[in-house]
């Protein structure tokens, strides 16, 4: 007599693959399967039809067959699960923009449900995600930035080995995304001269703010990652400031970057510092508290007198940003230059801001460099008009 147990004497009799039951009712019918899987017995339940049933097992047996099975139940697991694990181990701990992220996908979740698995992402329902923002009435870049949120968790999704490879990689590049028409920014300040004025007004009107807003035109920071600069983060004599936060969480970025410090923002800043500042104190503290400056400081009324002081045209805190790039290039500087010092991600997005400030400065540039005394005509010139005027 065989020692092979019973049961799997009878398992390995069986002709079939695996089984499907009916487990519902008369008014409603459900169906499981049930199947061996390394000796062990696996069911699934739920399917509405017994050809749903069918076709699944069909599936679970090729995929032993080829040996992909795994891959298969990895892209099963529900996208709310892989965007949760996403959310919990990479954008809570690394991204300032983390509440939008939470905000954005509830409406992602919405869109896709809970049960969605990875796998049911495809690009035609990215197109009809796209499509219902649309006309719900969302403006273009905020429709692009749901895309980009669900790009990064399928990007996500393929280095912890749920996807092969994101649905999104099937379009064109940028394909997806809807056009965004980027208003030519002039220069809130329209030369050297102009800021001079602002920053001397600040200076002799509200000295305790006087060297913030003078590092946020000299700088191009954020007022965010001026408030939570620190003086560890301060170089003088290198004259180098490096951006590692914005209040008590990374840059927009996720990345710290360097920025120059020019001569006279060092005096001021070194002036700055004989305030008797810890080294690892903050750089700029609310003046009357002591504490790091909060999200709902109110800044603009200070910039706003200033400029009327000053006689130039009002500007919020963050154009003092913009203010910083146009001069900089209105200067001779690089767009390359402007996209380190501002932290943006690619010189794409610096060269749609500011490029046309760069091609005015080239302009003026062809003016002073390019002049060859052509204004005044040569006699070959003036015998050539007086020709055609007697014809």
């Amino acid at each position: 007599m065989s020692d092979t147990p019973k049961s799997k004497r009878r398992r390995a009799g069986r002709r079939d693959f695996g089984t499907i039951y009916a487990d519902g009712n008369a008014t409603g019918p459900r169906f499981s399967v049930l199947w061996w899987e390394g000796g062990k017995r696996r069911r699934k339940r739920g399917f509405d039809t017994r050809t749903e049933a069918e076709a699944f097992l069909a599936r679970i047996r090729t995929a032993l067959a080829d040996g992909v099975l795994d891959a298969h139940r990895r892209a099963e697991v529900t996208l709310a699960v892989v965007a949760d694990e996403w959310l919990r181990t990479h954008s809570a701990v690394k991204l300032r923009s983390h509440g939008d992220n939470r905000e954005r996908w509830k409406g992602l979740e919405d869109f896709f449900g809970r049960s969605a698995s990875i796998a049911e992402v495809t690009p035609s329902r990215i197109l009809e995600l796209r499509e219902k923002l649309h006309r719900a009435g969302f403006a273009n870049g905020t429709v692009n930035r749901y895309l980009a949120l669900l790009r990064t968790v399928l990007n996500y999704a393929v280095t912890a080995g749920y996807l092969q490879a994101s649905p999104v990689r099937r379009f064109p590049r940028g394909a997806y995304l809807l056009p965004e028409i980027r208003p030519k920014r002039s220069p809130p300040l329209a030369s050297n001269a102009e800021a001079a004025r602002l920053i001397e007004v600040l200076r002799e009107r509200w000295p305790e703010w006087f060297a913030y807003f003078a590092f946020l035109l000299l700088t191009g920071a954020r007022r965010g990652e001026a408030a939570g600069l620190r003086w560890d983060d301060v170089d003088l004599a290198r004259r180098v400031v490096t951006i590692r936060h914005s209040y008590n969480a990374p840059p927009k970025s996720g990345r710290a970057r360097t920025v120059p410090i020019s001569a006279e923002l060092g005096a001021i800043l070194a002036r700055h510092r004989m305030r008797g500042q810890a080294a690892g104190a903050l750089v700029f503290p609310h003046p009357h508290t002591g504490r790091m400056l909060h999200r709902s400081a109110r800044l603009f009324p200070i910039l706003d007198a200033a400029t009327k002081a000053a006689g130039i045209p009002r500007m919020r805190v963050h154009d003092l940003r913009h203010a910083h790039a146009s001069l900089w290039l209105m200067a001779g500087g690089s767009i390359a230059d402007v996209q380190r010092n501002l932290g943006h991600s690619t010189p794409v997005l610096t060269t749609e801001t500011y490029g046309h400030i760069a091609e005015d400065h080239r302009v003026r540039e062809a003016d002073h460099r390019l002049t060859l005394g052509l204004g005044k005509p040569g006699p070959r010139a003036l015998d050539a008009d007086a020709g055609a005027a007697g014809s």
